[in-house]
Order: C-alpha cells, then structure tokens, then sequence
C-alpha cells in the first residue's frame, strides 16, 4: 500500500516530495526466500483498486498466475473447494516481492527521473516523535517530515508512535493462535502446478501457492506456540516424515529445508484501531495491516490495503485546490474523511473473523452458509456465503456484517 499511495500523493499533489522507507532490500535485486517470500490472492477486490489507475492492473498481472482453484486433501481424498470458472474473475497468485517490484517500477518509470520520488531500500523508520514530526531510521538518520503515512504492517512503528503520542488513539494487537515459517520450491510432481492446496499433516499444516514460474510458496504451520518436534532432527529424517504424512507433496528440496531452518517462526497478528489518523499536530495515517489486520485468515489483506488508498486517492482527487500550496498537509486535508469512510470497513473486517461463532450457534451458522451456497447457485439475487462474498464481490465488508448480524 505504501508505494500505491506514493503513486498517489504524486499524482494529486503537484508540489509534494514523497520519500518510501522500507527496512527491506529492493526485491528487484535479490531473489526473496523465507518470511519474506510469501504470496498473496488479489481477487476481484484487489483487482478493481489496481484497475483504479489506467495499466496498473496489467502490469501486476503480468508478474502472477491466475487461478482461483482451491483443492484441500483429507487423507487420500482431494477435495476441489474452489475452480476456475468462465464466468468468475479469477485470483491473481502473486508472490509479495513481485507485487512491490510490479508498484516500484511503475513508480519510477513516472516519477524516478522528477526529483519529487526517493526509495530508500534497507532503511526502516524505528521510532516517530509526533510532536517533533521527525523520524529516525534504521540507518541513523532523523527526518523531519510535513506527513507521514505508516503503510508499515501489523508490526507498525507508526501506529506504535500514535498509540503511546497521539491523544485519544487507541488500538488493540492480539496474536493468533500457532506459528509459521514460509519455503519456496519447484512444484512437486504429484500436485497440481496451478491450484492451492491446503494440506493437514500429523501436527502441522501445508499451505501451498502456485507461482508463475512453477515454483510454489509453502506455509509450513502448527498449532501452539512450541516448533513440531521433528524439525530438530536431521534434514533427510524432516523430508522423510512431511512425505511419510503427506505422499502428493513428497520430500521438500534441500533448498526448502535450508529456508525452514534460517528463519524464526513467525505468527499472524490482528489489529483494530478507532481511528487511523493523527489529527492532533503527528499529521500521521495509518494503511493497510498497519490501521487493520486480520492475520491472513480471511484472505482480505492486500485486497483490503489496496481500496484503502483508492479510497484515499479519490479524497485527494477532490481537494485539489486544498492541496495546491506546498504548505499543505495531506493528512490535515484528508485524514478525517479517510479515517471516517475506513475505520468502519476495517472494524467489519474484524467482526467478520469472529464467524462462524463459536458458541452454540456454530453448527447452525455452517448449514446457513452451505443453503446459502445452494442457493445462490440455483436462484439469482440469493445472497452467496460470506467467503464467496468477501472474494468474490465488492460489496462492503460493513454490509456483509449487516447481513449477517444475527449471527
């Protein structure tokens, strides 16, 4: 989100400067492994914001795989949840770094030559001072700055800064349940190269995304906070025991292996803020994972990063004369508004992760959801079940919430 609403500000704001901080090394220069290699969905949500400007969603797509087959294997049997279908928009499979690569050439190709555009690759922000307006990075520089726009993940350090500085901020971090670490590999035979495959193994659980290149990302997770056992011993015997559980997967590469064991587990993350601005002299907003995460669960992150600035770009669209003078603020123009159209679709997100309930009502709620997937097939106008309306449709994730507060 960080480098789209870049594209923005430059855009609608003739005068401004924009310069992108990001802790991580340009992905267009290395090959990404581990944590960082992990892929995304973009389904018709986060297609319609990249259609918002005019080749955008072209030039990402170019970089993915479209595919919106979802097959889950329980024991021996493969079950085919999701298939690519003529009249469905399918997913765009795409790994992150070919996504920032896809956003960072686009910027560059229009503002990399201007003077107004600097990315500063390997060098985070640490720690904001909002009543200074000064940053200081991970490389020992202190920046002032008229703005700041914290598209920095679940992890934010300037959601972080408004929570202990900004009056009347409040957010609230819950880790999920369980770990993960990421592997990329060359798709193994037996599966299929253009389809997610969710797998359940003895104490663990492979998450498998397809890429262009015919590599697949692989989430490799558990329940509990403790690694599975058997990652301590030797590599043949970790290859062994994935392929003993899981035979359509068979033994992860050497190179697999050697990427499981670099990295720290990792775990998802829920955030919910009640604003996402800092209007009290910060001048600071929040985007993306950084205002609102749901840990990955509903698939809806980047899709839901991705409006946001869409949202923020059409603000600024219509106060281009409040953003005429070099003096102006963004987020004193535009905040306010951002925050009151956006909050309330992040705070849906949310409330929709608690489905299906976990109380009586859970065994209900599943049956309601599969008529529902009956009969939205067989009468037009029925309303579909929420996943199929979280990736399926636009419709606001408020009003998805509405239809179904009774539960």
């Amino acid at each position: 989100a960080g480098l789209l609403a870049a594209r923005s500000i430059l855009d609608r704001c003739p005068s401004a400067r924009v310069r992108v901080f990001d802790r991580r090394g340009d992905p267009r220069a290395e090959d990404v492994l581990g944590f960082r290699a992990y892929s995304l969905g973009l389904n018709i949500r986060g297609r319609t914001a990249l259609q918002h400007w005019k080749g955008l969603w072209e030039r990402v797509a170019a970089r993915g795989l479209l595919s919106s087959k979802f097959l889950l294997h329980v024991g021996d049997f493969e079950i085919q949840l999701r298939a690519n279908s003529v009249e469905g928009v399918p997913t765009l499979l795409i790994a992150r770094s070919d996504l920032v690569s896809a956003l960072a050439d686009d910027l560059e190709e229009r503002y990399g030559a201007s003077g107004r555009l600097s990315l500063d690759w390997g060098n985070g922000i640490t720690s904001v001072d909002l009543a200074g307006r000064e940053c200081l990075t991970s490389n020992g520089q202190r920046i002032q700055y008229r703005d700041l726009i914290g598209a920095d993940g679940v992890n934010s350090v300037v959601r972080s800064a408004m929570a202990g500085q900004a009056e009347g901020f409040e957010n609230d971090v819950v880790d999920l349940p369980g770990k993960f670490k990421v592997w990329v590999m060359d798709c193994p035979p037996a599966m299929d190269s253009r389809a997610v495959n969710l797998m359940e193994g003895d104490g663990f659980t492979l998450f498998s995304i397809p890429r262009a290149d015919g590599r697949i990302c692989t989430i490799f997770s558990w329940k509990g906070d403790e690694e599975p056992a058997f990652l301590a011993e030797p590599d043949d015997a970790i290859m062994d025991r994935i392929a003993a559980a899981l035979p359509k997967y068979g033994r992860p590469s050497p190179e697999a292996i050697g990427q499981l064991r670099a990295q720290r587990p990792s775990k998802a993350t829920t955030i919910r803020a009640n604003t996402y601005c800092d209007l009290s002299g910060g001048r600071a907003l929040l985007l993306g994972d950084a205002a609102h995460s749901t840990g990955g669960t509903l698939g809806q992150g980047c899709n839901s990063a991705l409006a946001d600035v869409v949202t923020l770009d059409r603000i600024l669209a219509q106060r281009v004369e409040d953003l005429a003078s070099s003096a102006s603020s963004i987020v004193e123009v535009a905040g306010r508004e951002f925050s009151a159209l956006q909050q309330p679709e992040g705070l849906a997100l949310w409330k929709l992760l608690q489905l299906p309930p976990k109380s009586g009502l859970r065994i209900p709620y599943l049956a309601s959801q599969a008529v529902s997937g009956l009969l939205s097939r067989l009468l037009p106008g029925m309303n579909p079940p929420v996943q199929n309306l979280l990736s399926e449709t636009t419709t606001p994730y408020t009003e998805i919430v509405e239809q179904n507060r009774g539960w």
